[in-house]
């Protein structure tokens, strides 16, 4: 029932032929035995007693065959992949086609109290919650169910009479609205909701059956399938198609309104029928007459929507039913030529997809937090080692020095004996030797001492630019405080190999400034920008970029402390500076020209209140941008290098 074609996966209607048992409706030995059939081979022959009926003498060959003696539980078999196809986000069909009163609702969905009594669909209704709970949390599965019936050309929904369903396309399928739809859990919950739509299912008494179905009825159960390894989303349906019987209107006696049931019962399967004949035509030159009937265009997605399809035929064996028997068997043969392509309902399951990125996030960030804690440990060690051997190398500089004083002293003892013509003792060479040797021995001490301190020293500078990093890690995490104890490190680590002159500690001076401003130590991160503006202009001159970045940092502070006229010429002589080295269009020069203004503004109107600024520094440089506290948009609970909006909605951003 499966085939490939140009890579695609073709499926074809499989189609299965059950049989009813004899004297179901009390037919005599005489018209019972017209069909012979061979169960295992799949084949049918129909043998009318009339052996001058030649027309009517036929042979069949199904997918399937299921005998008057077979049971349930062998014609659901027979029909088992098209209700596993919705495991695949694959739609699937199972559909039972026949004449009246020859077993088409108790094959489907007959209920009874003898569990081998029951229909396909209780029994589907069992196999697809056992694959959920086999599945073992595996996947996440949502199903809904939804239950209609065609009844003389009316669609109703059967959950909820009142209801008004209707049919509408949705890229090139027929959808279902207006139809209640019923969340399920379980199978025993499937099976109430079969129960109470089969309540409101239109029947009536027949001579060909005692309790006939007059309208065609469809239970849809939606399947949604998310989350697993697969990372996809899955959606599918289960169309199971309980049509009404086919009849001539004069053997089944009915009248009135029975007939019209019966006429809009026969001409909505002739419609079938011809769809079927139009699929089932592979030169395609007519297109299937899907919108001649409500049925037809109901069955348009379970026939033509991509998915597997099985018709379960039913026939009665009685002579009299040849005719029906032949016309059932007829429309089964041509359904089996009909072959759609499959199409898989699968997405990206973005829900599922974002929550394994975070998961994976999660874990590179414990790894990173778990490498973050060795270099700090690393670092830790190589500090302390740096200044043990720092310590160590001052104490014997001092002890050579009194060595050297002890030296100098014995010597003058002796060169003043050696005056006064006396005898040196001889008890003060050996010690004058020892204190040499002594000596000797410490001054080596001290260069190894000294080679390790200058090994170190040399390792200071990388040492203070991992403090850094790690500082800048921890800001931007919005841990203040240990951004605060690293820079500190960096900023001392920088002082001990460069001297308080060089640029880099006014940088690394900057960045303890940021975390104060942070912090609210308006003061203190006021003191260390003076103090890098100062080593700034002695390095680069006062016409330098970074000495301007220092002054409109300390002019900003100013600002947010309400000392708007002593912020104001800072602001002032850095923007003059940055518009003379760099080009008027450069975004720095904007940008302290916008601060500059503002701070004019609330200058101008001597007003005492502080500017409504927060403080948000950039990353290694003395530098802060500004916008209110309430604002400044914050990622991950630390606030971004990013923009910030003042009282006005106006954006700034951080030079």
């Amino acid at each position: 029932a499966m085939s490939k074609k140009d890579g695609a996966v073709m499926n074809r209607v499989k189609v299965v032929v059950r049989l009813r048992p004899l004297f179901v409706r009390g037919e005599s030995e005489e018209n019972a035995n017209v069909i012979q059939y061979d169960v295992a081979n799949k084949l049918l022959w129909v043998m009318p007693r009339d052996a001058e009926d030649k027309k009517n003498r036929r042979q069949f060959k199904f997918d399937g065959l299921v005998g008057p003696e077979s049971t349930q539980y062998d014609a659901y078999a027979a029909v088992l992949p098209a209700i596993e196809s919705v495991f695949d986000g694959v739609n699937g069909c199972v559909m039972c086609y026949g004449q009246t009163g020859s077993g088409k609702t108790h094959t489907l969905s007959n209920m009874s109290k003898d569990p081998d009594q029951v229909g396909v669909m209780p029994r589907a209704f069992n196999r697809i919650f056992e694959y959920i709970d086999a599945d073992a949390g595996t996947h996440q599965w949502k199903l809904t169910v939804q239950y209609v019936q065609i009844y003389t050309e009316i669609l109703m929904d059967l959950l909820q009479p009142s209801n008004e369903p209707a049919l509408r396309e949705d890229n090139g399928m027929v959808v279902l609205t207006g139809a209640e739809e019923v969340p399920v859990s379980s199978a025993d919950e499937c099976y109430k909701v079969m129960q109470r739509g089969l309540a409101n299912r239109a029947t009536s008494k027949t001579l060909m059956n005692a309790q006939s179905s007059r309208s065609h009825a469809m239970y849809i159960l939606n399947v949604e399938r998310s989350g697993g390894p697969e990372m996809t989303l899955n959606k599918s349906s289960l169309f199971l198609v309980d049509l009404a019987g086919s009849e001539r209107i004069k053997k089944s006696g009915v009248e009135n309104a029975g007939r019209d049931e019966a006429i809009s019962i026969n001409k909505s399967l002739t419609a079938l029928g011809r769809c079927i004949t139009a699929m089932a035509d592979r030169r395609g030159k007519t297109a299937p007459p899907f919108r001649e009937s409500k049925l037809t265009r109901l069955l348009q997605t379970a026939l033509s929507g991509g998915g597997r399809t099985s018709l379960i035929v039913c026939c009665a064996m009685g002579d009299s039913d040849v005719q029906e028997t032949n016309s059932s068997l007829e429309f089964a043969q041509q359904a089996m030529r009909v072959q759609v392509k499959e199409v898989r309902r699968e997405q990206m399951d973005y829900g599922a997809f974002t929550a394994h990125l975070q998961a994976q996030v999660d874990t590179n960030a414990d790894k990173a937090n778990a490498m973050y804690a060795q270099v700090v440990a690393k670092l830790k060690g190589d500090i302390e080692g740096a200044m043990e051997k720092s310590a160590e190398a001052a104490g014997l500089k001092s002890q050579i020095a009194n060595l050297k004083l002890l030296n100098e002293e014995l010597g003058r003892q002796a060169e003043a004996l050696k005056g006064k013509g006396g005898p040196v003792k001889a008890s003060s060479g050996p010690k004058v030797a020892e204190a040499q040797n002594k000596l000797k021995q410490m001054t080596q001490q001290l260069q190894e001492a000294q080679k390790e301190r200058d090994e170190v020293t040399v390792m200071l500078p990388d040492i203070a630019a991992e403090y850094r990093e790690l500082g800048g890690h921890a800001w931007h995490n919005g841990d203040t405080a240990k951004a605060q104890a690293f820079y500190e490190k960096a900023l001392h680590a920088h002082i001990k190999c460069m001297g308080k002159e060089h640029p880099e500690v006014a940088c690394s001076m900057g960045d303890l400034a940021n975390v104060f401003c942070d912090q609210g130590r308006f003061d203190e991160a006021l003191g260390l920008y003076q103090q890098a503006y100062k080593v700034h202009k002695d390095a680069f001159g006062a016409d330098h970029v970074d000495t301007a970045g220092d002054l409109a940092s300390m002019g900003l502070v100013y600002s947010v402390q309400g000392k708007h006229k002593d912020a104001y010429p800072l602001l002032k002589e850095a923007h003059k500076i940055m518009a003379t080295a760099l080009d008027p269009d450069h975004p720095n020069v904007q940008q302290v020209k916008v601060f500059l203004d503002k701070t004019k503004a609330a200058a101008d109107v001597i007003t005492s209140r502080p500017i409504d600024y927060a403080l948000r520094p950039r990353r290694h440089r003395a530098w802060l941008m500004i916008g209110p506290a309430s604002r400044v948009l914050r990622v991950g609970g630390a606030a971004r290098n990013a923009d910030a909006v003042t009282e006005s909605g106006e954006i700034l951003y951080a030079l």
